[in-house]
């Protein structure tokens, strides 16, 4: 069983696809001191490592049109000053009707991402409340437990046409 020991390393992923739809347009997974060993292939932390993950306001509109419940389609995000606000058209009945939304994002339990509205406007008037039903049936919009790293989700900032969600991340043992 060969060794290698590692005082720090880094990798970085571009366009990455979760299974749930999702693409992350870029990762950055850091660490320090660890042991690989060849045979069987095992990484070994001394510490866990830290991950940084961006989505961009065009994945997070195409995987929002591809989740959406009831015929919202021509999604458009701006993601700037920790809010997410969504433009949409919605099929209802015989008619399309353009909705205006303002959420934000939360971390549940460090493993799930959470949309969470703010405010609803659909044909200029409020429609919170079956605006949250149609988001009960898309969240969580990210959970990290199948992911093949160990990752606990710390913080999330919604800023500069993006979403980065920051953590730790491990081997899974």
């Amino acid at each position: 069983m060969d060794k290698i020991t590692v005082g720090a390393f880094g990798a970085s992923f571009e366009n990455v696809m979760l299974p749930m739809g999702m693409m992350l347009n870029h990762v950055i997974i850091q660490g320090t001191t660890g042991v690989i060993t060849t045979d069987p292939f095992h990484i070994q932390l001394s510490s866990l490592g830290t991950i940084e993950a961006h989505v961009s306001e065009q994945s997070l509109a195409a995987f929002l049109e591809k989740q959406a419940p009831g015929g919202m389609r021509d999604v458009s995000i701006s993601a700037q000053n920790g809010r997410i606000s969504l433009n949409a058209t919605i099929k209802m009945m015989l008619f399309d009707i353009k909705a205006e939304a303002v959420c934000t994002l939360r971390i549940i339990d460090g493993k799930q991402l959470f949309i969470i509205l703010r405010s609803v406007e659909m044909a200029g008037v409020g429609a919170k409340s079956l605006a949250e039903q149609q988001i009960e049936k898309i969240n969580p919009v990210l959970d990290v437990s199948d992911l093949p790293l160990t990752i606990v989700l710390r913080d999330v900032k919604i800023e500069g046409g993006e979403v980065i969600l920051y953590g730790t991340a491990s081997p899974k043992t």
